[in-house]
């Protein structure tokens, strides 16, 4: 019998068949938000926030609105105002629950055919996709300028393209860019004001993962922008992140010259002598410039998944090394969980930690939000040993 079988390309399948599962990904995912607005909106919070760092809701809070909390019935709203960008949704925490692991089991469907073969670790695949819808959603003076969603596959990335980035819930992309505009805020008044005080700045990324707030940010506004960019993460994340990048600027050629300002150093940001080493490596051109200087760290969701003596020694040898490099002034700038403080409002356990490192709060700065990196704000250290 003659052979029968028609053999079609990756790329014919790629906008045909292999669709279809992240599309019915979405469809699962919006019946889950509807059922849960019809169900769920109205309800009221049951307990406080758990304090356990778990993604899965128990039999007690699992209908409980998350972001809705009795004693603070103002709480997301209020950190939404305050940064520019809508609330997420009220949905109880089964929705969050699932549409978390929906997203995760998509993963591989969206990357089937993927040349480049990122990986997940600690979630980074994941928040680029986010970051891609919210991105889609708010467009380029909130967004992040759609970098995300060009480091992304060519035919799967079209199911979270504008129209349908619309049809998702405002759940965890929401959640993603509410920190992301915090970030971006502090860091941009962070550079005016070494500006400000004749001082050039360099920033270093604190596992910088998938992200790409130094192009963004470069891009967006360049006459205030650092002089240098650097981002730390473990090897295998850099290596990655390099071939995202790559397939990025063949689509955004206009970001070519700015990718060239950012420098990748690697290193397990868990082991302390690796960090510290690899921060001087960053610095290095710090400690030989002859114009005063200012570093800014910036941490996004990164010391939720150090143990808490390896965040507490990341904090101290960040600080040591940007002053060691003669750093007039060293600033943090963090949407995270430090380390040892477990409830979003405790500003005086987050001080102290703070001040372990040499770090001052700013308390202007501190706005605790829900979610696991519950703690955003600024410290500073200002040497005054420095030249």
């Amino acid at each position: 019998m003659a052979d029968c079988v028609v053999r079609l390309s990756p790329h014919r399948l790629m906008p045909s068949l292999l669709a279809l599962q992240p599309l019915l990904w979405i469809s699962a995912l919006n019946a889950q938000g509807l059922s849960a607005f019809s169900y769920g909106l109205s309800l009221n919070s049951m307990s406080a926030m758990p304090r356990a760092p778990s993604r899965t809701p128990d039999t007690l809070n699992a209908w409980q609105a998350r972001g809705s909390y009795s004693e603070r019935p103002t709480w997301l709203n209020d950190v939404s105002q305050s940064v520019g960008v809508r609330a997420p949704a009220k949905a109880p925490r089964w929705v969050w629950s699932a549409a978390w692991k929906m997203g995760k089991r998509a993963l591989p469907f969206l990357h089937r055919w993927d040349p480049c073969c990122p990986q997940d670790t600690c979630v980074n695949l994941v928040v680029v996709w986010l970051k891609a819808i919210a991105g889609n959603r708010l467009g380029k003076s909130k967004g992040d300028d759609g970098i995300a969603f060009a480091m992304l596959p060519c035919y799967t990335r079209l199911v979270i393209a504008r129209p349908f980035c619309y049809l998702y819930p405002r759940l965890h992309h929401q959640n993603i860019a509410i920190r992301s505009a915090f970030l971006d805020a502090a860091l941009k008044t962070e550079v005016r004001q070494n500006a400000d005080d004749g001082t050039k700045t360099s920033v270093i990324v604190l596992g910088a993962g998938f992200d790409g707030r130094g192009l963004r940010r470069m891009a967006l506004t360049p006459e205030i922008e650092p002089d240098r960019w650097a981002e730390v993460d473990l090897e295998s994340v850099v290596q990655q992140k390099r071939a995202l990048l790559q397939r990025a600027l063949r689509r955004r050629p206009d970001l070519l010259a700015l990718s060239k300002r950012i420098s990748w150093h690697a290193a397990n940001l868990s082991n302390a002598e690796e960090a510290r080493g690899a921060v001087c490596d960053a610095l290095l051109q710090d400690a030989q410039a002859t114009s005063p200087r200012s570093v800014v760290y910036v941490c996004e969701a990164l010391l939720i998944y150090l143990p808490e003596a390896s965040a507490r020694a990341l904090l101290s040898a960040a600080v040591d090394e940007a002053v060691g490099a003669g750093a007039r002034r060293v600033s943090f700038c963090f949407a995270d969980k430090l380390p040892g403080v477990q409830k979003a409002f405790d500003l005086d356990a987050a001080t102290e930690v703070l001040a372990a490192s040499r770090l001052q709060l700013d308390e202007a700065t501190w706005t605790p939000k829900p979610g696991l990196a519950r703690h955003m704000g600024v410290a500073r250290f200002r040497n005054n040993d420095a030249g």
